[in-house]
């Protein structure tokens, strides 16, 4: 019954999107033929119809409805054949109508994915295409090899045991710890595959009787693996990645795994789809997993010129649909480097860090390791509108020995012997937790890589992707099934690290496993820029699930000769009753903390920020700098001067607005870690700025950090630029009462002493503008658009300009203080009364507990007239949805909550989520009774967000928590 309410949810959910249907299309290139071939003339066709399936809802259903690999493969392969059955009926009797008018000659409808594959005359296909259900009818392409970019030498003899790449990635350790692949099977789509050779028969599936569920043959049938044609030998050399092993001779990763393969590629027309189709149950039993791989090893793509694939979704939805069956699929990144986008298609698609799985090759026999040369680069251009990270990791993909027909060995190189590393590595986690899913697996792969040089620059890169991966590390980072001992490092917590320090810091353990005693944890390994002064720490016992932080303090000096941005890592072994787990600590090395200033130009704005609190700072401001100030449509700096400004009393405020005119205030510093990166493109917008201050440098600090977000739109939103911050409370004790404002002294239209001013209610935005006497033009204005507004102020500028030579007082503290708390009764002053003037807009009370972080953000708007300023503030409310990112810029694939630390604890404890996008949230906290013992609410941007509970009021015992946010729980 389970499985029946599950399928009948699904589906119900899944019809109502077929009913949403559009007119199709033709590829160009096929309205060029129906154009100029005679009508009768016959083309073979991919007809792809509109989405039987919702991707991203069917693959949480199946996550949350289903407690197995067996039980997913399942309900995938009985609701695609179901869905796409009924989606294709229509069509299909179109089509046996047009055969028997001679206008259509061969049918094939595909069932893991909705596409039915045709030869049709060109005359029929705009009548098709213009279908309802018909999303795009495409020629069938042809899929293409990935060729070895190193050709290598053949070695007649045996590899004298394993081969050295398989021991840079620490294979022959997760050996050791028991992972050899044993009772996986690995699949590959390649060439075909020398199936006599020694170190591949006895590996081979088709052994146990079923060849046809072990060897695919398209084009002559046979039953046994060989090449195909005869000469190409690429797919015997990648198999012997993956598994190869005879006696002492070992070049596979996976060397007891078992292997199918499909030799598809490169056979004169593709039959890629017939192959996943196979693939996904190999014996055409729904009720057996054993024939199903858990990795498919691509080593195709298509040429980008040859064919104009560009980002076609066939292919992504293909491989969507097969890993909603429990298969990972592994893809070469190419070998069209080392120009940005040049990964091949399919890899080249991006919509999170785990889709379509793409490596590039690492030379791991160069000193330092260093990417190949010809190893494509990211970043994707799938879908065009992205330009997100790839590859997803790097491998040894540099002469590389292994399994060549003839039973011998060969030496090659390229992304495809690259590949064949991490596809053997899937078979060893699915050995540790056969129920992982395909996310689990790849996040585990994907979080676990290394970084293996400082070269490679800040991870993740479009070079090396998120680092080369390490056996060992992933197989820590998966949770094995019960039964299973699985101990990781969870987190180091330490300052921010220069050159000559000392890092002194507290290690989380988590425990993914079952429960752990005795548990404790010991740097053993060296590095010449590390001096370990106390490398050990104890946990004591660990529960399932639970993470604990030792009260040992791991102590490690730096030498004062490392680089800025470098990495070190040294190695650490986790102990505990009955178990030894090696893993190791890294130590990232910031550079000087250094004040610097970028302007955006969105074509009509050019607006100067700064990483201290400090905009503008061009010619003509208060405080000139390096900056362009604010200008508009290519006219002159408008900004005299504007600054942020926070403060908890009249008696505590940073600010980095003058006191005295012509004296800034340096009351923010750039924290460390915080230098000015610039991103143009960001991922989330045309210009993009990331930045951290602190304000270590006041007279009496708040304790806050202030982590700085800039958005700066070229398109239809160039008239406003975004400035967002997430305030972080780093003193220890609570905050309440906090406001935050911008100020801005404004010279609209360049006649400071002409300008007049007001708020506007209904978009709640503030304007300056200037007034020559008959008009009111060139409007400057900001709006809160992420906070709770309690401030928007007019003011004249004339009692806070003062030096003290003319007996002024300037800007004191208090009247900062006051500024930020005004209100609304100044608001509209000078509505009707130029004079210089000055805004400021705040944003509070905000409270923050010990650790606590809150976000507010604000929108600096410009037009040529009300009209203009007022459509720019409407718009730049709705923009913020559009810019949710986490301050590394890379957003979480899903909602998660994760265990709180420390647990047990005393009197309090971290409660932490990941958002995937901004949304309010909720934290209620029941006891074993079910009754509500806590709740606090708050929003938070994507990322993770991070709660400390305070529950040293309440009773010993155990204590529940929920996090609601959205649609989430």
């Amino acid at each position: 019954m389970k499985f029946i309410s599950v399928l009948t949810g699904i589906t119900g959910l899944l019809l109502s999107l077929i009913g949403s249907a559009y007119t199709g299309e033709l590829t160009s290139d096929l309205q060029q033929l129906a154009a100029s071939q005679p009508p009768t003339e016959k083309v073979r066709v991919w007809i792809k119809l509109h989405p039987a399936v919702d991707n991203q809802q069917f693959k949480t259903a199946l996550a949350t409805q289903a407690t197995s690999r067996a039980e997913r493969h399942q309900m995938a392969l009985s609701h695609f054949k179901s869905e796409h059955a009924a989606a294709q009926e229509t069509l299909l009797e179109k089509l046996d109508e047009l055969k028997a008018l001679g206008k259509v000659k061969t049918t094939h409808a595909y069932w893991i994915v909705n596409v039915v594959e045709a030869e049709v005359a060109v005359g029929v296909l705009p009548t098709l295409a213009a279908r309802s259900d018909i999303e795009i009818i495409q020629r069938v392409p042809s899929v293409h090899l990935i060729e070895p970019d190193q050709t290598g030498t053949p070695q007649p003899g045996g590899t004298s045991g394993a081969t050295s790449n398989l021991a840079y990635i620490k294979a022959r350790q997760a050996w050791a710890a028991g992972y050899t692949g044993s009772g996986r099977l690995i699949c590959s789509f390649d060439t075909g595959v020398e199936g006599s050779h020694d170190a591949l028969y006895g590996k081979w599936k088709g052994l146990d009787g079923d060849s046809a569920a072990a060897w695919f043959d398209p084009v002559f049938g046979e039953s046994f693996p060989h090449t195909q044609p005869a000469s190409l030998n690429h797919g015997t050399h990648v198999m012997g990645i993956m598994v190869g092993h005879h006696d002492a001779d070992t070049t596979g990763v996976a060397p007891d795994a078992k292997w199918i393969s499909a030799a598809v590629i490169d056979v004169g027309s593709t039959v890629i789809l017939r192959a996943f189709e196979w693939a996904a149950d190999p014996d055409g039993n729904p009720n057996t997993v054993d024939d199903v791989p858990d990795v498919i090893n691509h080593s195709w793509g298509f040429d980008r010129n040859d064919w104009k694939i560009g980002c076609e979704d066939i292919f992504f939805d293909v491989i969507d649909h097969i890993e909603a069956l429990g298969i990972v699929n592994i893809f070469a990144a190419g070998n069209s480097g080392s120009s940005a986008y040049t990964i091949t298609n399919p890899a080249n698609r991006a919509q999170d860090s785990l889709d379509c799985f793409a490596v590039g090759n690492l030379n791991a026999t160069a000193s330092p390791p260093v990417i190949a040369l010809n190893s494509s680069r990211g970043p994707s251009d799938c879908p065009d509108t992205f330009d997100e990270t790839k590859p997803n990791v790097v491998a040894p993909g540099t002469s590389i020995t292994s399994t060549w027909p003839g039973n011998t060995y060969h030496t090659l190189g390229g992304t495809s012997m690259a590949t064949p590393h991490v596809s053997g590595l899937v078979a060893l986690l699915r050995q540790k937790n056969p129920n992982a899913t395909v996310d689990e697996i790849k996040e585990a792969i994907l979080t676990s890589a290394t970084v293996g040089d400082p070269s490679w620059d800040v991870m993740p890169n479009n070079n090396y992707g998120w680092g080369q991966i390490d056996c060992m590390a992933a197989l820590n980072a998966l949770a094995g099934p019960e039964g299973t001992t699985n101990v990781r490092v969870y987190d180091f917590t330490h300052a921010p690290i220069s050159p000559g320090d000392t890092v002194e810091g507290a290690l989380v353990l988590e425990c993914l496993g079952d429960a752990v005693t005795d548990v404790s944890a010991l740097i053993t390994g060296s590095h010449p820029s590390l001096a370990v002064i106390n490398g050990s720490a104890y946990f004591g016992d660990i529960t399932r699930g639970d993470t604990v932080r030792s009260g040992d303090t791991i102590r490690v000096a730096i030498a004062d000769s490392v680089n800025e941005s470098q990495i070190l890592s040294i190695d650490l072994q986790i102990t505990g009753t009955g178990f030894t787990i090696p893993s190791q600590l890294y130590f990232v090395v910031n550079p000087p903390a250094t004040k610097s200033v970028v302007t955006h130009n969105t074509g009509r704005i050019q607006f100067s920020i700064s990483n201290f609190g400090l905009y503008g700072l061009g010619a003509g401001s208060v405080i000139p700098g390096p900056g362009a100030g604010f200008r508009f449509d290519g006219g002159d700096n408008e900004l005299f001067e504007a600054g942020l400004i926070i403060g908890t009393s009249f008696t505590q405020v940073s600010s980095a607005v003058h006191t005295y005119i012509y004296e800034p205030v340096n009351d923010f510093k750039v924290a460390p870690g915080g230098n000015m990166q610039f991103f143009s493109p960001g991922s989330l917008a045309f210009e993009q700025t990331l930045s951290r201050f602190n304000d270590d440098n006041a007279a009496d600090p708040l304790g806050i950090e202030i982590t700085q977000e800039s958005f700066a739109d070229n398109g239809s939103n160039n008239d406003f630029i975004i400035l967002r911050y997430i305030l972080a409370n780093r003193n220890g004790s609570s905050l309440n009462d906090i406001y935050i404002g911008l100020f801005f002294n404004w010279d609209a239209g360049g006649y400071y002493s002409n300008n007049v001013g007001g708020y506007e209610t209904d978009d709640e935005f503030v304007w300056v503008a200037y007034y020559n006497g008959i008009s009111t033009i060139d409007y400057r204005g900001m709006k809160l658009i992420q906070g709770t507004l309690a401030t928007a102020l007019t003011e004249s500028e004339s009692n806070l300009i003062a030096i003290p030579a003319e007996g002024g007082n300037g800007f004191e503290m208090w009247e900062k203080y006051q500024a930020l708390t005004a209100g609304f009764g100044s608001a509209d002053t000078y509505r009707n009364s130029p004079n210089a003037l000055f805004q400021l807009m705040a944003a509070g009370p905000i409270n923050l507990a010990a650790d606590g972080v809150d976000t507010v953000a604000f929108a600096i708007l410009a037009g040529t007239d009300f009209a203009g300023i007022s459509d720019a503030a409407v718009r730049a409310q709705s923009a913020l949805t559009d810019v949710e990112s986490p301050e590394d810029d890379i957003l979480p694939e899903s909602f998660t909550l994760f265990q709180n630390y420390p647990n047990p604890f005393n009197p309090s404890t971290l409660i932490s989520f990941d958002l995937e996008r901004a949304s309010e949230y909720k934290l209620s906290i029941y006891n074993t009774l079910g009754q509500l013992v806590h709740e606090e609410s708050g929003k938070a941007r994507a990322g993770r967000v991070s709660i400390k509970w305070n529950a040293e009021s309440l009773a010993s015992g155990v204590y529940f928590y929920k996090i609601t946010a959205g649609d989430f729980s």
